[in-house]
């Protein structure tokens, strides 16, 4: 599997479960990226430094103490190359997860 760069897999992941914070990021990496890489990314520090890196640039955007959302000049980082079919769906099924969790 082709390593992808910890900036990417960091909007990649806030794209698909945003609004949320860097622990929910973090927590959420096992499930969309593989194990492994998701632990030497954890691990490794790399993605509180993506977050520290888009905060600087402007990238994300605050909602909340601590919630963040993609910026709209970074959207098009991740929505690219058709990944956005793949964003989109699974956000869908993220939604009817956590609704089936609320009845």
């Amino acid at each position: 599997m082709k390593k992808v760069e910890p900036l990417f897999a960091y909007f990649a992941i806030l794209a698909v479960i945003q609004p949320a914070r860097i622990q929910d990021i973090e927590a959420s990496a096992k499930q969309l990226l593989s194990p492994d890489y998701a632990d030497l990314l954890i691990e490794g520090g790399h993605f509180r430094t993506a977050h520290e890196t888009a905060r600087e640039r402007g990238l994300i955007i605050q909602v909340r103490r601590g919630v963040y959302f993609t910026a709209p000049k970074a959207r098009h980082l991740v929505r690219r190359e058709g990944l956005e079919r793949s964003i989109d769906n699974r956000r869908f099924f993220l939604m009817k997860a956590q609704r089936r969790r609320y009845k």
